[in-house]
């Protein structure tokens, strides 16, 4: 029985592999761009996609990728603006409109926009590009109603802001209901969106815990909440035991670094003892297994780098700066962790989320 099951499952694998293949050429380069941007080499990877593009300028895989690669670079000093993202994601979209991975991508760029309208204080444009968001949020879930991350987002986006730049408490709780039909884990997320402020957000997820048992996920949710809390202890103890559940969840690590730098951003007299932990935590972040993938390798090279020379260790920070360059040099210089969003395969629908209303 064992042969037997072996054997069919080498031939699925032959024949996936042949489908590969066999498909579309500009498809396959457009993996091998995805390929590129990965191992470092995002310049190489623009130059085959827009040769991908000057062939067929109807290819929206190519679209959706370049606009993938152009936010990445948006974040790296590569001379890239948002509108390069958002032209090409709206075209991937239009090309494919019922292709949700694209609509997804275009949806969540359009929260960028209206994020970016935030930040700059451009009252006269916010609610617009918000009302917008909330419409292609929308149609990514008429394409497939059982989307938890499109919904959490209209939870947020219509939970967290002002009536007057697209807030709406009754949509917020709609969502949030259809969450917790939909997804035990996303209904509980929903619903920590909506608590009233002031919540003890680390009891809220032990309650969880103590109700559904203790999933990777419920952890991983309590060791955030031990971090937006400012309990690092709290924080690494449940991420001890969700690492021991699941050894991929290994992001956590180089959050709970993230917490050390942002404490001294906010205090810069904790540098002596909170940037030494910071850089203790990104050393085991670049440790630990799965190896982080070289754009999330570089960025923590990178912030190993601003650590050291804050501290006063100039060379050390030097030479880690070198070092993150040649992994990659359009590594991000954000200050959050690049969001995985850019780093899944180009066929492949992502439930990774991240909240720009959150620092973790």
């Amino acid at each position: 029985m064992k042969k037997y099951v072996m054997i069919i499952s080498l031939l699925a694998c032959s024949l996936a592999a042949m489908a590969y293949l066999s498909g579309n050429p500009g498809d396959r380069d457009v993996f091998r761009a995805y390929e590129l941007r990965m191992s470092g080499k995002a310049d190489e990877a623009k130059a085959l996609l827009l040769q991908v593009l000057d062939t067929d300028s109807t290819n929206a895989m190519a679209h959706y990728e370049m606009a993938r690669l152009n936010f990445y670079l948006l974040t790296g000093g590569g001379g890239t603006q948002l509108e390069d993202v958002t032209a090409h994601i709206s075209k991937a979209a239009d090309l494919e409109p019922d292709n949700v991975i694209y609509a997804y991508y275009r949806a969540v760029s359009g929260f960028m926009n209206a994020f970016m309208f935030m930040q700059t204080g451009r009252e006269d444009k916010i609610k617009d590009a918000v009302d917008e968001t909330c419409g292609l949020l929308k149609q990514v879930l008429e394409l497939k109603p059982d989307y938890c991350e499109p919904m959490l987002y209209l939870v947020e986006i219509y939970g967290m802001l002002p009536p007057g730049i697209g807030g709406d408490s009754t949509q917020a709780v709609y969502y949030a209901g259809k969450l917790s039909e939909t997804n035990a884990y996303f209904g509980a997320r929903a619903r920590e969106v909506l608590a009233p402020e002031g919540t003890d957000l680390v009891k809220f997820w032990e309650n969880e815990i103590a109700g559904n048992g203790r999933t990777p996920e419920l952890l991983y949710r309590t060791a955030i909440a031990g971090i937006l809390a400012g309990n690092p202890e709290v924080a690494e103890k449940y991420y001890g035991e969700v690492k021991s559940k699941d050894p991929s969840a290994n992001l956590l690590q180089l959050q709970l670094g993230r917490y050390h730098m942002m404490k001294v951003m906010q205090n810069r007299e904790l540098a002596s003892t909170e940037l030494p932990a910071a850089i203790t935590c990104f050393e085991k972040y670049l440790q630990t297994l799965p190896e982080p993938v070289v754009p999330l390798r570089a960025f923590t090279l990178g912030l190993m780098a601003r650590a050291n020379m804050f501290l006063g260790k100039q060379e050390e920070g030097e030479k880690l700066q070198q070092q993150a360059t040649a992994t990659d040099k359009y590594f991000s210089r954000a200050s959050g962790v690049p969001d995985q969003l850019l780093f899944e395969p180009p066929d492949k629908i992502c439930h990774h989320y991240f909240s720009f209303f959150s620092p973790f």
